[in-house]
């Protein structure tokens, strides 16, 4: 841990809870049949700031995690969970897959055209569980280094 830095346990708790809201709408969404979903313009909207509200809050954990057990800053979203596994805060195969996840998000913002609604079904039903994981593994890291240890 970086000397004198401790992890704000509130700020976490608080992205924590905007990614469990989002992890619960994307859930709700993966439960419809395919043509239900793929056919509400607003369920995909909803989907989609659901999938950025979920990456931006848990890169914003790991960002603060870098930035006051490494004393590091990230330069992507991407990079903020990859330096979490290379220094071994989270496992790195989870970390790569953040990433992934992470670049979907980008896709979203940057190049939502290209973003296949399909794509972001098969997501939603397949790869949530990844997110469960890095919570667990976040609660972990509390545990172990929050303020006082």
């Amino acid at each position: 841990m970086v000397p004198g830095a401790e992890i704000n346990i509130a700020r976490i708790r608080q992205k924590v809870a905007d990614i469990q809201e989002a992890l619960s709408v994307l859930r709700a969404y993966a439960g419809l049949e395919d043509q239900a979903f793929l056919q509400d313009a607003e369920a995909i909207r909803s989907a989609r700031y659901a999938f950025i509200v979920l990456v931006e809050a848990a890169s914003n954990i790991a960002n603060h995690l870098c930035a006051r057990l490494l004393g590091k800053a990230p330069v992507s979203y991407s990079d903020s969970f990859l330096t979490l596994g290379d220094n071994g805060i989270i496992d790195v195969g989870l970390a790569g897959r953040l990433a992934k996840m992470a670049g979907f998000r980008n896709l979203l913002v940057h190049r939502y055209g290209d973003v296949k609604d399909e794509q972001m079904l098969e997501i939603m039903r397949n790869d949530l569980g990844d997110v469960n994981e890095y919570l667990r593994a976040i609660r972990d890291v509390i545990s172990k280094r929050g303020p006082g240890t």
